[in-house]
């Protein structure tokens, strides 16, 4: 259905990004919050593989990077992101040394000017929340909308099946040849990739701006449980279980009340996900989870054998397929029609990166991760943060969980969400600076 639109849609992407910028302005504000609502839109390609497989978020950071150049260049003094510049810098020299030592040299250039458009978006939003103390609401309701978005591609593609989809091709693993059952992907091309999204944004539904009204929660509430539904029809064992840490972190942090409403959001989600799963079919997968666990294990061994032969620099950006064809053939799956297909990632997410950025660059993706993270619960515990900080953290620490066992940020759409909550934890208002606007200057 959708499927016929591929090489249109991201031509209306576009016009409707230019159609934002003709009536809200050409403003950082404008371009951010039409990225975060229309993040169903991201991950579409502009150009086809042989042309670098441009997307259209690269086009619209690329356009915001030249025509608000000044915004992008100015400092805030007062804003302690410099860490993460460094952190930034540094990762790009790592994949950028790691192409010059690489057996595949091109792949990881490609990749090294493919990491620039999501720096860009981060840069812009990171400054663009201490410029603006309310621009933090304003993100996370466009993120909002993207996921009402993406839960609904999901339960219409429940309803009318697999061919309402973005892709002419969807990933092999949405239908299970062994035990006949459909993990449905929703607006993305693998099954795992839709859980890790759903289960990483339902968070988002129980933060709301103080005051809100009762309804308001209600909403959120009914949401989340849908969001549930959502990600047991994923089928994907990961999400879920990056879903239930999440929830715990929230019931451990987050205000009382959100304890007693979690506790009773959870156990309706929880009926939710047996009737669906029982109905799918998705428990019968535990059957094979030891011989699935041992089928990872090799892979991951593997996989790590090869980040100890290349320990510095890695195999390069974006290298893994080619490497495994040529050093790892063992590592293929075997289509229904006897078609191989070679991993293009080890079936862990922190494998695949440590085995193409060497351990250095493993290291500073992992700061990336743990030092948002670090600084949100320390915050917290001090009283800087108040309690709702813990639903960003919560997303994030539900994607980190998942990443173990696929590697997802290839998407845009992943990607994009992963470095929004790390920004807002990062930038999240301290009680005594909520309105309170740092002076800024150029250069």
């Amino acid at each position: 259905m959708l499927d016929k639109l591929i090489y249109i849609l991201p031509g209306i992407a576009l016009l409707l990004f230019a159609l934002n910028i003709y009536f809200k302005g050409n403003t950082v504000q404008s371009c951010l919050l039409f990225i975060l609502t229309l993040l169903p839109l991201m991950d579409l390609k502009i150009t086809n593989e042989a042309w670098g497989g441009f997307k259209v978020f690269d086009a619209i950071c690329v356009y915001s990077l030249v025509f608000l150049l000044k915004d992008f260049t100015t400092i805030n003094r007062y804003n302690p992101n410099n860490f993460y510049f460094l952190l930034f810098v540094l990762f790009a020299i790592i994949v950028l040394l790691g192409g010059l030592a690489s057996e595949f040299p091109s792949r990881a250039y490609l990749n090294f000017f493919k990491i620039m458009p999501i720096f860009i978006f981060a840069r812009f939003f990171l400054t663009e929340c201490y410029k603006d103390p309310n621009f933090q609401l304003k993100a996370v309701k466009g993120l909002k909308i993207a996921y009402l978005i993406a839960l609904s591609f999901v339960l219409i593609q429940w309803v009318v099946g697999l061919r309402f989809t973005f892709y002419p091709q969807l990933n092999p693993n949405t239908i299970d040849p062994m035990f006949l059952i459909i993990r449905y992907p929703g607006m993305f091309y693998d099954s795992q990739a839709s859980g890790q999204y759903l289960a990483m944004g339902s968070f988002l539904f129980l933060y709301n701006e103080k005051g809100a009204s009762r309804n308001t929660h209600i909403f959120g509430y009914l949401v989340f449980i849908v969001a549930i539904l959502g990600i047991s029809m994923a089928g994907s064992r990961a999400a879920f279980g990056g879903f239930a840490v999440g929830l715990i972190v929230v019931f451990f942090m987050a205000a009382k009340q959100y304890r007693v409403y979690g506790l009773i959001v959870g156990i309706l989600g929880y009926v939710v996900f047996t009737y669906i799963s029982v109905q799918n079919g998705v428990f019968d997968r535990a059957k094979s989870l030891s011989d699935d666990f041992l089928f990872r294990q090799s892979i991951w061994k593997e996989a790590f054998e090869i980040s100890k032969k290349h320990p510095l620099l890695g195999i390069g950006s974006g290298n893994y397929q080619n490497f495994v064809i040529r050093h790892a053939q063992g590592q293929y799956l075997e289509l229904t029609d006897g078609q191989l297909v070679y991993f293009d990632q080890p079936e862990n997410g922190y494998l695949k990166i440590m085995s193409e950025l060497g351990f250095i660059g493993f290291g500073i993706f992992v700061l990336f991760l743990l030092v948002p993270l670090f600084k949100g619960f320390i915050n917290y515990i001090k009283g800087i943060f108040d309690k709702r900080v813990a639903f960003f953290m919560a997303c994030l620490i539900s994607w980190a969980v998942a990443f173990n066992t696929v590697y997802s940020i290839y998407d845009y759409r992943i990607l994009i969400m992963v470095v929004s909550m790390i920004v807002l934890i990062v930038s999240y208002p301290a009680y005594e600076h909520d309105n309170q606007i740092p002076e800024i200057k150029e250069v």
